[in-house]
């Protein structure tokens, strides 16, 4: 199974990401654009991993504290990898919420590696991803988001192809609670 840990978003933040993805795919000539039920953060990518280790994930999953808080996503920009775009929606670091959020990706990343899990090292980057493999003529400027989210839950995502559609399932959750 191909996991990863994220935090998913409600119908209403779904809209407003779509607006700003509508504003990319008008001034794209090409792309693979999110679909709307696979909006999320991603706050730590498993990979392949047997079924035998989902136990150990759901412990650590349920080991992670933190109160339920609030980020603002209000930027946009472009990853490059092999001439390739992603284009994405990102984090405010200033967001009072944010520290929050980088909490509880340390506390998966540092739970998974101590298990065994091979993680990913890089620098924490908290954005959604709009499309990827973008291709336009010309420079692409967005407008800038201010997109309120509530976060009470991170998700274990399982990631499949049905019917040749990226499919993204919740196998598992955590709510989290005022202490």
């Amino acid at each position: 199974m191909r996991l990863f840990i994220a935090v998913n978003f409600s119908e209403e933040t779904k809209k407003q990401i779509l607006l700003v993805q509508e504003q990319l795919r008008s001034r794209a000539i090409a792309g693979n654009f999110s679909r709307s039920e696979n909006l999320h953060i991603t706050l730590a990518f498993l990979g392949e991993t047997p079924e035998s280790r989902l136990e150990n994930i759901f412990r650590i999953i349920d080991a992670v504290d933190a109160p339920p808080f609030e980020i603002c996503f209000n930027s946009t920009g472009c990853f490059v990898h092999s001439r390739k775009e992603l284009w994405w929606i990102g984090a405010d670091r200033n967001s009072p919420g944010f520290p929050v959020l980088h909490s509880v990706h340390r506390q998966l990343i540092s739970r998974f590696a101590d298990a065994g899990f091979a993680v990913d090292t890089r620098p924490f980057n908290a954005h959604i991803t709009l499309g990827r493999e973008v291709k336009h003529s010309g420079k692409i400027i967005l407008d800038k988001p201010d997109i309120r989210v509530k976060i009470s839950r991170i998700s274990l995502m399982k990631s499949e192809r049905l019917r040749g559609v990226l499919t993204y399932t919740e196998i598992f959750g955590k709510d989290f609670s005022i202490s």
